[in-house]
C-alpha cells in the first residue's frame, strides 16, 4: 500500500462518522416529515395553551431609569491592597441596588397608593416581593446600570424605581461619611498609642545599648564582636595543646615499653625530633655531621661513576680498561658505605641500650610536663573567656531585639500616619458619584405577555415535543410502516410484497404456489419480481436471495421466483449456497445428494463435475443444484476460485441463475457471493424484521460492492394494510384485467411489442409483450 493509498484510507475513515451522522440526521427528517401530523398536533396544543395564558395572565408594565456610576481616585483608607476594578466597582453597586436594606427604605419613602404590588403579601415579604420585579443590569464595557421595575400599575412601576433610586444614594452618602469619620478618629487613637509606644522602646535600646557597651561593628551578620572573637582563638590553641600532650603521651607510653622488652627505639626518635630539635637528637645517638656528610659524598661518587660507566657501555665492550675500573670503583665506594654504616649502627644500638633510652624517657617526661602546664593555663583563660563572650551575646541577642521593635513601630507609625494624612484630605469626598441620567417614567404598554414571544415559545416547544414524540415512537416501534418508508430509508425500491402464504398439502414442488396453483392471487406477486427484475435496467442473469435474518422467507421466496421465471420460459439454475442450514435442498427432499459441497471440493472442474449433479425438477427449464455434504468451511468454499468457475459455467448454460445465501447478518457467505453476482434480492418481514437490522443488511451488500436491485416485502397479513402495505386487489387482479392467460406475457426481449403498464408496488410503468409465436420458448443456451 503506498503512502497515497495510506493517506486516502484514512480521511475516508474520518470522513465515515461525518457521513453516518448525515445519513441518520436525514433519516430522522424523512420520518418526521411521514409523521409530521404529531408534530403539526403537538404545535397546535401548544398554541393553544399559550392562546389560554395570553388571555388570562396578569398584565405587567415596567419603567426604566439609568444611572452613571463615576468611580473617584480611591481613598486609601478605604483599601489595604489594590484598588478597585471598574468591573468589581459596577458588580457591587448592581448589588447594592438589589440589596435588602436599600428596598426597605426605598417602601418607607412610597406612598400606599404606589404598594400595590405589595398588597396581600404578609409584611416580612415585601422586600422578597420586591426584588422578585426588580431588576439591576451593567451594560457592557460602560458604567450605566438600569434599574427596571415590573408592576401591576405604570404609575406604580416609577415610583417604586424612583424610590429606590434615592435609597440607593441615600445609603452611599451616609455609609461613606460614617465610615469616614468612624476610621478618622479609629486611627487618631491608633497612633497616640503607637507614638507612646515606639518613644518607650527607643529610650530603652539606649540605655541597654549604654549599658551593654555595644561597639556598633555594623549591621552585617559576618561581622564579631571583639570578646566573641578572643574566646575563640583561645579555643583553637587550647585544642592544639591539648593535641599535643596527648601525642607526647603515647609516644613517653611506647617508649618505656619498647625499653623495658629491650626493643630498638631508633622508631621513636623521628616523633621526638620535633620536640628536641634535630642536632640534639643525632648528639643523643652518638653521630655527627662529619659522618652524614662522607656518606653523603660516597653516595654521590657511586652515582656518578654508574652514569659515566651507563654512558660508556654504548661505546666500549665489557672488556675495556675505562669499563673494568669504573665498575671496580662503584663495587670499592658501595662497599665502603655499607661498612661505615654497619659500624655507626653498631655504635648506636650500644647506646641506645646503655645511655640514650634512659635520655629520651626523660626528655619525653620533661616535654609532657611542659605542655600539660600550657594546657591549663589555657584552659583557664578560655573558660573566662567564654563566660564573658556567652553574657555578651545574650545581650547582643536582647539589643537586636529591641532595635527590630523599634524598627517595625516605626514602620507602623509611618504608615499610620500616611493613612491619617489621606482621611484628613479626603473625608468627605465619596468613592463614587452616581447621576441619574434617565428619569424613570410610565410605560402604557405591557411587557409581560408580549405576543410575540409566546408565538415563538409555542412554534418552538410545539416543534420540539412533537419531534421528541415521533423519536420515542420511532425508538418504540422499530418497523418500517410502509413501502415508501422502506424505499426512503433503504434507498432501493420495493420489488414485490408477498402475502401470507398458507401451507400446501403434499412434498416438493407440490408444496410450491407458483407451481401448484400458478393462477392463484397469491402468484401473482411473483410474477410481479420477475417483472420487476426483468425492467431492472441491468444485467440480473445472476441473482443472490438473502434476508438479514433466520425466518423471513428467502427459501419460499427462491423457489416461486425460480419457478415463474421457467414458467417464463427461461432456463433457471437455482444454487442452494446455505452450507449451513439448506432450505432449498431440504424443502425439495434432496438432502443427502452431492451438490454444491462436492463441486467445491472434487478434483475435477467445476465445468465437469457440476452437470452430473444438478437435478432437473418436475417444472420444465427449472435446475436444481443442492447444497451436498455438509463441509466445515462454508466460507472459504465459497470464497475459492472453484465456486467463482462454477458460476461462470452456471451463466452460460442457463438464461437465469438464482443463488440462495445464508442471511447477511448471521454469516459473511452472502457477502461473499455478492461479490460474483449481478446483484442481491432482500428479503424482509416488515412485521418482524426490525428497522436498523434491514438497513444493517442492506450496507452490507453495498460495502463489498454488491448491487442490491430491492427488497421483497414477505408474508404480508391482512393486519398489514394498518401500516401501508394495502392494495392487493389491484395488483393481483391486474394481470387478468385484458383476458389474456400468464403465459401470454414474458420478460420484454427485442423485437418485440411492448405494453406499459403500472407496477402494483411502486406505480412506474411495467414493459410487457405479448409473446410471438415460437414452437420453442426457451431461449438458446450461451455459448460456454
Amino acid at each position: 500500500m503506498t503512502s497515497t493509498d495510506f493517506n486516502q484510507n484514512q480521511n475516508d475513515a474520518e470522513f465515515m462518522p461525518s457521513v453516518d451522522a448525515v445519513s441518520a440526521i436525514a433519516r430522522f427528517v424523512g420520518i418526521v416529515r411521514r409523521r409530521k401530523q404529531v408534530v403539526i398536533t403537538a404545535i397546535i396544543i401548544h398554541v393553544l395553551l399559550g392562546t389560554t395564558y395570553y388571555m388570562l395572565a396578569t398584565r405587567k408594565y415596567a419603567s426604566t431609569a439609568e444611572l452613571l456610576i463615576i468611580q473617584q481616585k480611591q481613598d486609601h483608607l478605604a483599601t489595604v491592597g489594590d484598588h478597585e476594578s471598574s468591573e468589581d466597582t459596577m458588580a457591587t453597586n448592581q448589588k447594592l441596588i438589589a440589596s435588602p436594606i436599600v428596598l426597605q427604605n426605598a417602601i418607607k419613602q412610597l406612598s400606599p397608593q404606589y404598594l400595590i404590588d405589595l398588597v396581600g403579601e404578609p409584611t416580612h415579604k415585601w422586600v422578597e416581593t420586591l426584588s422578585k420585579n426588580l431588576s439591576a443590569r451593567v451594560t457592557r464595557k460602560t458604567n450605566f446600570i438600569d434599574v427596571t421595575y415590573r408592576s401591576k400599575h405604570p404609575e406604580a412601576a416609577a415610583a417604586v424605581v424612583r424610590a429606590i433610586i434615592n435609597s440607593y444614594l441615600q445609603f452611599v452618602q451616609d455609609k461613606h461619611q460614617g465610615t469616614a469619620g468612624d476610621a478618622l478618629h479609629s486611627l487618631l487613637q491608633k497612633g497616640a498609642e503607637l507614638e507612646a509606644k515606639l518613644t518607650e522602646k527607643q529610650n530603652e535600646l539606649q540605655d541597654f545599648s549604654q549599658q551593654v557597651g555595644h561597639l556598633a561593628v555594623g549591621q552585617d551578620d559576618s561581622a564579631v564582636e571583639p570578646i566573641i572573637q578572643r574566646a575563640l582563638r583561645l579555643n583553637d590553641a587550647l585544642m592544639d595543646v591539648q593535641q599535643r600532650r596527648l601525642e607526647l603521651q603515647a609516644t613517653l607510653v611506647s617508649v618505656e615499653g619498647a625499653l623495658e622488652r629491650g626493643e630498638d627505639i631508633n622508631q621513636y626518635l623521628v616523633a621526638m625530633e620535633e620536640s628536641v630539635g634535630r642536632q640534639m637528637m643525632l648528639s643523643s645517638l652518638g653521630l655527627s655531621s662529619e659522618d652524614l656528610s662522607v656518606i653523603e659524598e660516597q653516595q654521590k661518587q657511586v652515582l656518578a661513576a654508574q652514569a659515566e660507566l651507563s654512558s660508556l657501555s654504548n661505546f666500549y665492550g665489557p672488556n675495556h680498561p675505562r669499563i673494568l675500573d669504573l665498575q671496580k670503583s662503584i663495587a670499592n665506594s658501595e662497599r665502603y658505605v655499607r661498612e661505615y654504616r654497619a659500624n655507626l649502627g653498631k655504635q648506636q644500638n650500644g647506646m641506645v641500650q646503655q645511655h640514650i633510652g634512659p635520655v629520651v624517657k626523660r626528655m619525653l617526661e620533661q616535654s609532657v610536663q611542659q605542655t600539660w602546664q600550657k594546657e591549663q593555663q589555657m584552659s583557664d583563660s578560655f573558660e573566662e573567656a567564654r563566660q564573658e563572650a556567652a553574657k555578651h551575646s545574650g545581650d547582643l541577642v536582647q539589643l537586636r531585639m529591641l532595635e527590630r521593635e523599634v524598627t517595625r513601630l516605626e514602620a507602623q507609625y509611618d504608615l499610620l500616619f500616611e493613612k491619617i494624612s489621606t482621611v484628613d484630605m479626603r473625608q468627605m469626598q465619596a468613592p463614587i458619584q452616581a447621576t441619574v441620567v434617565r428619569e424613570p417614567v410610565p410605560d402604557r404598554v405591557p411587557v409581560s405577555p408580549q405576543i410575540r414571544f409566546l408565538v415563538f415559545i409555542c412554534l418552538a416547544s410545539g416543534t420540539a415535543v412533537g419531534t421528541v414524540i415521533v423519536y420515542v415512537q420511532d425508538v418504540l416501534d422499530d418497523r418500517f410502516s410502509s413501502p415508501e418508508e422502506l424505499t426512503a430509508q433503504l434507498g432501493v425500491p420495493v420489488l414485490a410484497m408477498v402475502r401470507n402464504l398458507s401451507p400446501l398439502p403434499g412434498e416438493g414442488m407440490e408444496t410450491v404456489h407458483t407451481h401448484k396453483l400458478p393462477h392463484s392471487v397469491e402468484t401473482e406477486a411473483f410474477r410481479t419480481l420477475r417483472t420487476a427484475i426483468s425492467l431492472s435496467g441491468s444485467s440480473c442473469d445472476r441473482l443472490l436471495i438473502s434476508s438479514s435474518e433466520p425466518g423471513d422467507g428467502k427459501t419460499t421466496i427462491s423457489v416461486n421466483l425460480s419457478v415463474a421465471m421457467a414458467q417464463a420460459g427461461k432456463r433457471t439454475l437455482v444454487i442452494d449456497a446455505d452450507l449451513r442450514k439448506p432450505g432449498f435442498t431440504t424443502l425439495l427432499k434432496l438432502k443427502g445428494r452431492p451438490g454444491v459441497s462436492d463441486v467445491l471440493t472434487s478434483e475435477r472442474s467445476p465445468a465437469e463435475s457440476a452437470p452430473d449433479l444438478v437435478v432437473h425438477t418436475e417444472v420444465p427449464g427449472l435446475d436444481v443444484l443442492p447444497v451436498g455434504l455438509r463441509r466445515p468451511n462454508p466460507a472459504e468454499l465459497l470464497s475459492s476460485n472453484e465456486f467463482v468457475e462454477l458460476l461462470a459455467w452456471a451463466d452460460s448454460q442457463y438464461d437465469r441463475v438464482i443463488v440462495d445465501c445464508p442471511p447477511v447478518l448471521a454469516v459473511s457467505d452472502a457477502q461473499v457471493v455478492g461479490q460474483l453476482v449481478d446483484g442481491a434480492i432482500l428479503v424482509v418481514r416488515p412485521e418482524k424484521n426490525h428497522r436498523r437490522s434491514v438497513i444493517r443488511a442492506v450496507e452490507s451488500f453495498q460495502s463489498v460492492g454488491c448491487n442490491v436491485l430491492g427488497v421483497v416485502a414477505n408474508a404480508l397479513s391482512d393486519e398489514s394494510q394498518t401500516y401501508g402495505y394495502g392494495g392487493y386487489g389491484y395488483g393481483y387482479g391486474y394481470g387478468y384485467g385484458y383476458g389474456h392467460d400468464e403465459q401470454d406475457f414474458e420478460d420484454v426481449d427485442a423485437d418485440s411489442e411492448e405494453l406499459i403498464v403500472p407496477h402494483p408496488a411502486t406505480q412506474v410503468g411495467v414493459s410487457l409483450r405479448r409473446k410471438e409465436t415460437s414452437t420453442d420458448p426457451i431461449r438458446p443456451r450461451r455459448a460456454a
